[in-house]
């Protein structure tokens, strides 16, 4: 009985940690391409573009975190 308790806290404890760590990136991606979009309008373009790639490279690393590791925690909860 001790030994599933810990299995399911340690399953929770993961879920809330990759949450955390899809919001933290999420949210450091949207800074990042608000902050390109500031460096477009004062006209240098070459860093502003590279600025939103990696704003890009970021949600992109949120989302597959969010759906390779989160969503099968989840499953592991509700399954």
């Amino acid at each position: 009985m001790q030994e599933e308790f810990l299995e399911l806290a340690i399953h929770t404890l993961l879920f809330a940690l990759y949450g955390v760590l899809t919001a933290g990136l999420t949210a450091v991606s949207a800074l990042v391409e608000y902050r390109s979009y500031l460096t477009v309008t004062g006209g240098d373009l070459l860093l502003a573009g590279w600025m939103a790639a990696i704003g890009v490279v970021a949600l992109t690393f949120a989302y597959f975190l969010l759906r390779d590791k989160a969503m099968i925690e989840y499953r592991y909860l509700t399954g």
